[in-house]
């Protein structure tokens, strides 16, 4: 299935591309993720958990940064995870493309393919592209807070806190779907 989001900091896109290739530095922003090992300088293992309701999906596996071009600013990575009790997979290639917002920050614009087998696969496509929005808005929210904290005390080059000990997270998906299903209804009724 084919996911667009968009993605908007106060940060300009020549500062942002670099900090994003780097998922060591925003990992600890990233909902239900964590990294346990950088296997070489563009390659990572990790862990992302997902809760909804009842049931948890946890998926270990590894995100490569396959291409960097600064001058274009795009960025494609790949992502390939399994669930540790043989439940199900996930796999998706991202590509995202910054461009200035006009206000001196970014926006990217990011295309995802993601493919997902297992429990989580029942949901549509609708309501993953919902999830993803909402994610993608708890990922910005995080690194919007982290580098206003940054910037009163460093250098703008946006140094990240050091990502902690690979620790259980997890993305509170039951409030997001709950969030995503009001929003539907709200469009429904023309609210």
């Amino acid at each position: 299935m084919l996911l667009h989001n968009t993605l908007k900091l106060p940060i300009a896109p020549d500062l942002l591309v670099p900090l994003l290739e780097d998922l060591e530095r925003i990992a600890p922003c990233l909902p239900g993720a964590s990294i346990q090992e950088r296997v070489d300088e563009r390659t990572y293992k990790g862990r992302v958990t997902v809760k909804v309701g009842p049931v948890t999906v946890k998926y270990d596996g590894v995100m490569t940064v396959l291409e960097v071009d600064r001058a274009a600013r795009r960025l494609v990575m790949r992502g390939e995870g399994r669930d540790p009790q043989g439940a199900g997979t996930a796999s998706a290639t991202i590509t995202m493309t910054v461009i200035e917002d006009g206000a001196g920050g970014s926006l990217g614009r990011i295309e995802s393919e993601v493919a997902i087998t297992g429990r989580v696969a029942q949901f549509g496509r609708g309501l993953m592209q919902d999830v993803a929005d909402r994610l993608l808005s708890q990922f910005a929210t995080c690194l919007e807070r982290t580098l206003a904290q940054e910037s009163s005390t460093e250098a703008p080059e946006h140094n990240l806190p050091p990502q902690p000990a690979p620790q259980e997270s997890s993305v509170g998906a039951l409030s997001l779907l709950l969030g995503v299903l009001w929003r539907r209804i709200r469009r429904l009724l023309g609210g």
